[in-house]
């Protein structure tokens, strides 16, 4: 999967264009769809096809397996991916990526067994963080600072988005199996596109910036407590934020009656609706922090102010479970989620510890992201059944979210 090896750029200094920002983020919904689908739907309904008296055993058994897969995947595909850089850049591991990602949704598409559900989507995420790994180090690789929050921003609005084609997903074609398909193709076609748009074969490597790495008054150590610090953030973030919406269909159905407030409608419709609120201000919000923090070169200060947004929704939810107070709540969340995501993927960029192994280190960022989300379902279940409710984990969950922005403010190497 090697392009071969070459000279590595530090930062890059030309701004990126708006076609490549759009094939940019296209890849990244690409890669988005392939994780969620299979998690918010296809593996669920497959799963309780398969062992409907053990469903949510089985199904935490599955997505904790590929969720250690993607923790160990990540930073070791990025890692190559550093040591192979030449005239293709890290498209051959995107496009690789993608294809094993794909070639395994297809494999999940046949499956009628819990072990082969396992293996298939284990595979797929293999595939998916040895892509996302590669399309992450792209920021770093070809975004100049002053451009990096405005592109992280849509990298946001794809993650935070991907859920309503989802849905589009499951309403084009009938049945697990064809719609494991046909995400499949998505993921591989989106990365295809990136990579086709994006790349120039005889392009000498780009003109680049010193980095602003360790150096000259910037110890080595201080950068890498400055990414720890960064890391320890996202990661206590994403907890609180995982918490909060891994029974998301749950708490509309039992907490805030939803099916009985809306006769006719199932709890799937209000996650559908919530997920529409939330896109359309996760757009607005992610943009303009991003185009914010790269004219201000604020970082901290509005990373921080996300996070406070975020426990405000959070809490909404927590004191008042009604259906207005959780189409407040979900345009608090999609307001912090957005300016915290744009602002503090530039930020981890910034204080990567070295610039020749961006990918390994970004694939070690992934895990404050991929970490989380399977950890939630074994934490949350039981909170939700014997220890105080949806009341108590909405608490838990805002905490861990507020801490997560007194967190970033450690983080010195950057505004």
């Amino acid at each position: 999967m090697s392009g071969g090896r070459g000279p590595r750029p530090e930062e890059p200094a030309r701004p990126v264009r708006s076609g490549w920002i759009a094939a940019f983020a296209l890849a990244n919904l690409g890669l988005w769809m392939g994780h969620y689908a299979p998690l918010a739907v296809l593996l669920p309904v497959r799963l309780q096809e398969i062992a409907p008296d053990a469903k949510e055993t089985v199904f935490a058994l599955v997505s904790g397996a590929g969720a250690v897969v993607a923790m160990v995947v990540g930073p070791v595909a990025g890692a190559l991916s550093d040591r192979t850089i030449g005239r293709f850049g890290r498209h051959p591991w995107t496009l690789g990526g993608a294809a094993l990602a794909a070639a395994a949704l297809v494999f999940l598409a046949g499956q009628r067994t819990a072990a082969g559900t396992l293996a298939g989507w284990c595979a797929a995420q293999a595939g998916l963080n040895t892509m996302q790994a590669s399309l992450t180090a792209e920021l770093a690789d070809q975004v100049p600072v002053r451009q990096r929050a405005t592109v992280a921003g849509w990298m946001g609005i794809t993650a935070g988005s991907a859920l309503l084609p989802v849905f589009a997903v499951t309403r084009v074609v009938s049945g697990t199996g064809p719609a494991f398909l046909l995400t499949g193709a998505v993921v591989l076609l989106f990365a295809a596109v990136f990579a086709l748009l994006t790349f120039r074969p005889s392009a000498a490597p780009r003109r680049s910036q010193p980095s602003p790495g360790p150096g000259p008054g910037r110890p080595g150590r201080l950068h890498r407590a400055d990414f720890l610090w960064a890391w320890t953030s996202r990661a206590l973030f994403f907890t609180g934020w995982s918490l909060a919406t891994v029974y998301v269909l749950y708490y509309l159905v039992d907490e805030v009656r939803y099916e009985q407030r809306f006769p006719g409608k199932t709890g799937a419709d209000g996650v559908l609706e919530v997920s529409v609120v939330f896109t359309a201000v996760l757009v607005v919000s992610a943009l303009l922090s991003g185009v914010v923090s790269d004219r201000t070169g604020r970082r901290r200060g509005m990373a921080v102010g996300g996070s406070a947004v975020v426990t405000a929704g959070i809490m909404m939810w927590a004191l008042w479970p009604s259906w207005p107070a959780v189409l407040v709540g979900t345009a608090l969340l999609a307001v912090g989620h957005g300016a915290f995501l744009s602002v503090d993927q530039a930020l981890v960029t910034q204080v990567l510890p070295t610039a020749a192994h961006r990918a390994r280190d970004l694939g070690v960022v992934n895990i404050s992201y991929t970490g989380p989300q399977a950890l939630a379902p074994f934490v949350a279940g039981p909170v939700v059944t014997s220890l105080g409710g949806y009341e108590t984990l909405f608490v838990v969950a805002a905490a861990l979210t507020l801490l997560a922005g007194l967190t970033v403010r450690n983080v010195r190497g950057v505004g």
